[in-house]
């Protein structure tokens, strides 16, 4: 399973949207001159390195000699992306909370991270605008609000501050209904697994609902794709044009190449990982669709995680994470060994849930999912 605060599936698309929105401009953030669009970036410095860790050239030149295996700026550029607002705030953010402030649609600090709050304030001003309402960060955004004289209708009522943050896709009715039929499909299996782990039947699958749809939606792109472009940005001029807007100070700009290493070299260890996860499957990796940060199967593991945690769930002697069976047993002793299993009250299920993943709104949001399952069955507290 992918580490930290993970799985943010609004927060991920409002990275990418930005980026993609500011890719064709000017930034000079690193010592190097930043790749200009659309020039073709060579992996012969990831091909080297992995060779030097052991790996046959050949094996490697012939994947990365397939047409499937492009840069791809996205992944390094949106991970950037996510600390630095949560570190230092977006200067984009800002301007448009900022300039919704001055239409009367956002009351509160303007401190350049798109969280609950500033997300409703832009699909307010979208409403009320009618326009489609998708709350994501990008100068196009930005260039509207400027041009809008409209000011928040009088009596707007605003939401509360300290209402609890879910990530609201995953609660749709839409949403719900696979994780009822994901239940009643597998309740012997998750059966099994509450017996072996500890884990609650209704949390497994609120994990599943919030990682992968229940299996429902893998990754757009091979994730050997996408770790190789990690593991190659490690080069930070590679993905600079991503802060042209925000033009960060030298000191940040400092922060972002010593960041952007830091994350490659991680990424480089998990691509390979991955290769090593395909061989034991006997697997052509670029048939194995990922997160946008590489995490794979119907649990999202990460490939580190999946050579020494996958576990066999249907007796055929592979651990096989796109199998429904392997990759609930696998998230039961991931889980179990994170101190989710085995918990008795749904208090300590969450503080656990959080160590694991230290996002409350992740927590929020499977419980989230839980609750309705056991509210739909009728099945009591967690674990019973």
């Amino acid at each position: 399973m992918t580490p930290g605060p993970r799985r943010l599936a609004a927060t991920l698309a409002v990275a990418v949207l930005m980026i993609c929105a500011l890719a064709g401009a000017t930034g000079a953030l690193a010592q190097t001159a930043p790749v200009s669009p659309g020039v073709p970036v060579s992996f012969e410095p990831l091909i080297r390195r992995l060779v030097e860790s052991g790996r046959s050239e050949a094996s490697l030149r012939a994947l990365f000699a397939r047409p499937e295996m492009v840069f791809d700026p996205e992944p390094m550029s949106t991970k950037l992306t996510e600390l630095y607002m949560s570190k230092y705030g977006l200067k984009l953010v800002t301007d448009i909370q900022t300039r919704l402030a001055e239409l009367g649609y956002h009351p509160w600090p303007a401190d350049g991270r798109l969280k609950r709050l500033t997300k409703w304030s832009i699909r307010a001003w979208q409403r009320g605008s009618g326009l489609p309402e998708r709350a994501v960060a990008t100068t196009e955004l930005l260039a509207a609000l400027r041009a809008s004289t409209a000011m928040a209708p009088a009596g707007l009522e605003f939401p509360p501050i300290e209402a609890p943050s879910v990530y609201e896709s995953a609660l749709t009715p839409e949403r719900l209904a696979e994780a009822r039929e994901f239940l009643a499909a597998n309740r012997a299996m998750l059966s099994r697994v509450r017996a072996r782990y500890g884990l609650p039947e209704e949390v497994a699958v609120g994990v599943s609902a919030v990682e992968t749809r229940c299996g429902r939606y893998l990754g757009d792109k091979p994730a050997v794709a996408s770790l190789a472009g990690m593991a190659l940005a490690r080069d930070y001029a590679l993905v600079s044009q991503a802060f042209a807007y925000e033009r960060p100070s030298p000191d940040r700009a400092a922060w972002l190449t010593q960041t952007a290493r830091d994350r490659g070299d991680w990424a480089c260890r998990e691509l390979a990982a991955l290769l090593d996860y395909a061989a034991r499957l006997g697997r052509d990796p670029l048939t194995m669709p990922g997160s946008v940060y590489g995490a794979i199967g119907v649990s999202q593991f990460m490939p580190t995680s999946a050579l020494s945690l996958a576990r066999d769930g249907d007796g055929d002697g592979v651990a096989d994470l796109f199998n429904v069976a392997d990759a609930l047993e696998s998230m039961g002793n991931y889980l179990n060994k994170a101190g989710v299993g085995g918990q008795t009250s749904e208090a300590a299920l969450r503080e656990a849930l959080f160590r694991y993943n230290r996002s409350r709104t992740y927590v929020n949001t499977i419980m989230a999912v839980a609750g309705s399952l056991r509210e739909t069955a009728g099945a009591g507290a967690p674990g019973q």
